[in-house]
């Protein structure tokens, strides 16, 4: 089952699809509990590098490591392929659940201050986003035509 939501990104970037946001854990709304999604069709190749936009809705306030008290927040990441790692680009924080209202604080983050992507300790979602974002491929390669008969990459 922990497949199903690497299977469904990778699918929802590939070309012509259309969605919004893809919920990896949670249900969105339930302002009681926490979820995660991504928006795979905004996904950026950069090399071997990936720019993803993701979110967390909370159930609790929590204060960010400067002082910033948020509930929920929406933020760009740079996915780097070759380390498996992801850091924050920006944060947008909002004061309540669902990402609702005017945002408390937004951010974005120099190359040398660097804010790794945790998801709240939630270290597979992480592991996940990074798979995920890494398969998506450059639209020239995504474009190519494959010979008949041929795999498709894993």
């Amino acid at each position: 089952m922990k497949r199903l939501p690497l299977i469904c990104l990778v699918a929802l970037a590939s070309p012509g699809v259309r969605a919004e946001w893809l919920t990896l854990s949670g249900t969105p709304g339930d302002a009681a509990s926490s979820y995660v999604q991504v928006e795979p069709t905004s996904v950026e190749v950069e090399g071997s590098n990936r720019l993803v936009s993701l979110r967390m809705s909370l159930p609790e306030d929590r204060t960010e490591r400067e002082g910033i008290r948020f509930r929920s927040f929406q933020a760009r990441a740079r996915v780097d392929c070759e380390t498996r790692s992801a850091r924050y680009v920006s944060a947008t924080y909002f004061g309540h659940p669902d990402f609702v209202g005017e945002p408390v604080a937004v951010r974005h983050f120099e190359e040398d201050d660097i804010h790794p992507v945790t998801l709240a300790g939630a270290r597979d979602l992480v592991v996940r986003t990074v798979n995920a974002a890494c398969a998506v491929r450059p639209k020239e390669a995504r474009e190519q035509p494959r010979a008949e008969g041929a795999l498709l990459p894993r």
